[in-house]
């Protein structure tokens, strides 16, 4: 008998990808729904105890913990795939914690596990034996003596191996299964690649068999084969020796159920026997379970070759060097189930809940907030943070993100400067619409984020912008906004036109407005939080307007413009302290006159 050349890394398909095990390593490698692979590893111990020597125990050990530890890994790659397994723990989760110091998920699988089996138990134990006791009880086997035991177990190894068969065939059409399939043909291919002394690419691994004999399916067979050989053996010898027979289909149900262990273990032995051997006998063995295995297997595609192959070499290069750090998934969960841990958060504002999400994903619009739509677990639980930090604090939710829109841009904000308002757009707009493609020169003064400067040098790009402020930490958030939205502005530290030279056709200004008694009756989110310099207007909230009125003038061409925003009722004020004004009102109902032009000259 010739020996073949077979690795001992083995592994099994999970959703939407593959998990390869060796001695001391295991690495379980998903494409998540972003197309990337993503691999979770982890060590093994090298010295499982002595258990694990003994032959018989050693495969009811392994087959127990491949049915839990299987469990656990296809429920981890669901959470890759944004399957919704991840939950704000209940009462309930955390009494059992606290109280049992157990974990609510790994108790789940453990029930999964026991209803599985059970349902296994029924499916390929009880219903084989109750036809096989009622075929039999039909017909006279006294004639056969001993012989008719055997001829009996036989029968239900037959029937048995026809309802899995049938079992199969029914999933196998499942879409969802058959690309679990696809993955378990991938898993396959790689290790015959590898046992062929191939490098691994997805074009050397195409070529391989989809077929392998230390296939799960293959030991499954080896299971009903060894059943049939164990109990026509085991009923024969003690209806023999002892003249009984179960006389009761309870009686012999629960010794089928009760020798499920031994059965395992028996079974273990017999494939990693027939593994290490390729004769005429071996394969006549092995047929069945190598025939099965063209329906759980199916070809697979070249990306889940791609993440077969990650699966294996992560396994190959953690059990080469001792030293390689192990990896963890990066999760997902549906934006489905962000919105509704939000809305448990903040219930009262759903609109900024959905604004936070657009946010941080950059979605531009808000059918891109699609329910099943996967966000990796670590930004959503960003999201969740920000939500909570808005309702607990009442900061600016523009803070919190960082940014806020203006004008169709998009903007770094931070306490340091104003967050731009839709009344400014009056403003820009206006100013926008006046400029045109013309080369004039534009001073955007108290210019804050930067939001008038940049927005109207993107808009209006023959124009040369300059913007100063007061705030040294301003004119740095209103640099990186320049850079952000890929204009060129000249930045001045100045109070008003104090460091400021030259003369402009454009002196575009958002001073502050507020009466200085006003701030404390503002929202807590505004007087809190925004920079009260950028706020403060003075006594009447006009103060910067006269300083303004009094140099202006000097830095306008002769045919210049100087456009202010103004607070709700100040236009009879500003009138009167410039002279004479042109006032533009804003969308709201009634409308506000909300920005003051002055023209040089007139």
């Amino acid at each position: 008998m010739a020996r073949k050349n077979c690795t001992n890394i083995g592994g099994q398909a999970v959703l939407e990808g593959v998990m390869m095990r060796g001695k001391t390593a295991e690495a379980t490698a998903v494409r998540d729904p972003y197309g990337k692979i993503q691999v979770e590893s982890k060590r093994l111990p090298s010295d499982k105890g002595i258990a694990y020597k003994i032959p018989v125990v050693r495969g009811v050990l392994s087959f127990i913990n491949s049915l839990i530890g299987g469990s656990e890994i296809i429920m981890r790659s669901g959470e890759v795939y944004g399957e919704e397994v991840d939950s704000e723990p209940t009462k309930v989760d955390l009494w059992l914690k606290k109280n049992l110091k157990i974990d609510s998920m790994k108790l789940a699988t453990y029930i999964g596990l026991v209803l599985g089996l059970l349902l296994a138990v029924g499916l390929f134990i009880i219903l084989p034996t109750v036809i096989k006791n009622f075929v039999f009880g039909l017909i006279d086997m006294s004639p056969l003596g001993v012989w008719a035991s055997f001829v009996e177990n036989l029968t239900l190894g037959i029937v048995r191996m026809l309802i899995f068969a049938g079992y199969l065939l029914a999933v196998s059409r499942m879409k969802e299964i058959k690309r679990l399939f696809a993955y378990h043909g991938a898993e396959h291919k790689t290790i015959a690649c590898y046992e062929a002394g191939e490098e691994l690419t997805p074009e050397n691994v195409k070529k391989h068999s989809r077929i392998h004999d230390r296939c799960g399916t293959n030991f499954m067979f080896i299971v009903m084969m060894v059943s049939i050989l164990f109990f026509a053996i085991f009923f024969s010898l003690i209806e023999a020796l002892s003249g009984w027979k179960p006389s009761k289909q309870i009686y012999e149900i629960l010794i089928r159920i009760g020798s499920l262990p031994l059965i395992a273990g028996l079974s273990y032995e017999v494939l990693k026997l027939l593994a290490k051997f390729d004769n005429i006998v071996v394969r006549v063995l092995k047929a069945p379970g190598r025939a099965m295995q063209l329906i759980t297997t199916r070809e697979p595609d070249e990306s889940m070759i791609e993440v077969a192959i990650t699966a294996f070499n992560t396994v190959l290069e953690l059990e080469a060097n001792p030293d390689k750090e192990v990896t963890k998934f990066r999760t997902s969960v549906t934006i489905k189930k962000i919105l509704a841990d939000m809305q448990a958060i903040n219930p009262d504002r759903a609109y900024e809940n959905e604004e936070i999400i657009m946010s941080v994903m950059g979605y531009k619009n808000r059918s891109s907030l699609k329910p099943e739509r996967p966000i990796y677990k670590d930004i959503a639980d960003n999201m969740l943070d920000i939500c909570r930090k808005r309702v607990e604090t009442s900061e600016p939710l523009q803070y919190l993100l960082g940014k806020a829109p203006f004008y169709g841009l998009e903007f770094k904000v931070t306490p340091d400067v104003l967050i731009p308002r839709f009344d400014t757009e009056i403003l820009v707009e206006r100013a926008i619409k006046e400029i045109g493609e013309r080369e004039v020169r534009v001073l955007d003064m108290c210019t804050g984020s930067g939001a008038i400067a940049v927005t109207v040098k993107k808009n209006a790009p023959n124009a040369t912008v300059v913007a100063s402020d007061i705030s040294h930490l301003a004119l740095e958030i209103a640099k990186e906004n320049a850079t952000l939205n890929g204009v060129e502005i000249e930045y001045i530290e100045s109070d008003l036109f104090e460091n400021i030279n030259g003369k402009f056709d454009y002196i575009l200004i958002n001073p502050p407005y507020i009466p200085t008694a006003d701030i404390d009756t503002l929202d807590k989110e505004v007087k809190d939080y925004e920079p009260k310099g950028a706020l403060d207007g003075g006594v009447d909230g006009l103060d910067i307007y006269r300083r303004i009125a009094e140099r202006y003038s000097d830095y306008l061409t002769d045919n210049g413009t100087l456009m202010l925003e103004l607070g709700i009722s100040q236009a009879q004020a500003i009138g009167e302290i410039f002279g004479s004004a042109e006032f533009i009102n804003d969308y709201n109902n009634p409308p506000v006159q909300r920005v003051a032009i002055i023209r040089k000259g007139v």
